[in-house]
């Protein structure tokens, strides 16, 4: 069918699902039924799904079905605030899934931390949620010799709470970088989307107030659930 007619389903498919959110909570019909309302072929529909994907609106879970997407989480990655804390502030209810503890090296935690590339770590997997929707994928690579027995004791606790209360790790310095993805089949896999599903990419290395090093963070976020915002003072 001509483009004119695909951006013209994608609009009619905005307005019907500002109309009926609430009454749909949250899913949309199926593919076929909304094939045989707008009377057009699957083919063309996707394409309209997928647009609207892309902007954000709805979202995709594997064998599930499509989504409305619920607002985004107001994010400032600079920040000292947890997780949950800072879902919570928002009115959202946070979850973790604690999915791998164990001891290995890793290439980039090594050099963005400045330490010999064979350089072992403490290497904890987690999965998040908010409101019950899997949003980020995310492995900590914390530095043994500043927190000896973590693997030991961690649970699902906020990891920064837990080193500057047991350790007295003091979190000062950061280097952030940021970059769209498509998210890998691992990182797919446990956030229950396709791979090559857009995504957020945020690796955070952390230095103490003495410039140790002593943490390496590689979020993975799905595109579609934040909102990067930072707070800048006005000094000079």
């Amino acid at each position: 069918m001509p483009d004119a007619y695909y951006l013209q389903l994608t609009e009619q498919l905005r307005h019907l699902i500002t109309q009926h959110a609430a009454q749909w909570e949250g899913k949309l019909p199926a593919e076929r039924a909304l094939a045989e309302r707008f009377s057009t072929t699957r083919v063309t529909l996707r394409q309209a799904l997928a647009q609207l994907e892309g902007e954000g609106l709805i979202h995709r879970s594997n064998r599930r079905g499509w989504f409305i997407s619920p607002a985004r989480l107001m994010y400032d990655p600079t920040r000292d605030a947890g997780f949950n804390d800072y879902v919570r502030a928002q009115g959202r209810q946070p979850r973790t899934a604690v999915l791998q503890l164990e001891s290995r090296a890793h290439l980039p935690a090594a050099r963005a931390l400045n330490l010999p590339d064979d350089h072992v770590f403490h290497h904890i997997r987690r999965r998040r949620y908010v409101d019950d929707r899997a949003v980020l994928a995310e492995s900590l690579w914390v530095v043994p010799e500043r927190a000896p027995e973590l693997l030991s004791i961690y649970a699902s606790q906020s990891l920064w709470g837990l080193l500057r209360e047991r350790w007295g790790h003091h979190l000062a310095n950061r280097s952030i970088s940021m970059v769209s993805e498509a998210l890998s089949p691992g990182d797919a896999e446990e956030l229950f989307v396709a791979p090559g599903t857009a995504g957020l990419n945020i690796c955070r290395a952390i230095f103490d107030d003495q410039q140790r090093p002593i943490e390496y963070d590689e979020e993975h976020w799905l595109h579609d659930s934040l909102c990067i915002r930072v707070e800048l003072s006005g000094q000079q």
